[in-house]
């Protein structure tokens, strides 16, 4: 059986969108650190899942959320990171 990576035409567009949102949302709440911690977490997660063959889609969808979490929290990061010096 051959392995099947997961690649940007894997991930659910409307799901990282709505992500995103959502992030910006928790950017207002939570520190950039948390938002992106959060975020790595629902990725490792995704991927875990998306090795199981039967859940591909599923994992496929938690990956998307989690590439939308980071897509607000990695560029306020590094202006929190750069306004710190």
């Amino acid at each position: 059986m051959q392995a099947q990576y997961l690649d940007a035409g894997d991930l659910r567009w409307p799901w990282v969108a709505a992500a995103a949102v959502v992030g910006f949302a928790a950017l207002s709440v939570t520190s950039p650190l948390t938002v992106l911690g959060g975020a790595a977490a629902v990725v490792f997660i995704g991927l875990g899942v998306f090795r199981n063959p039967h859940h591909r889609v599923v994992g496929a969808a938690i990956v998307s959320v989690g590439v939308g979490l980071m897509v607000p929290g990695l560029p306020a990061l590094l202006l929190h990171g750069v306004n710190s010096l």
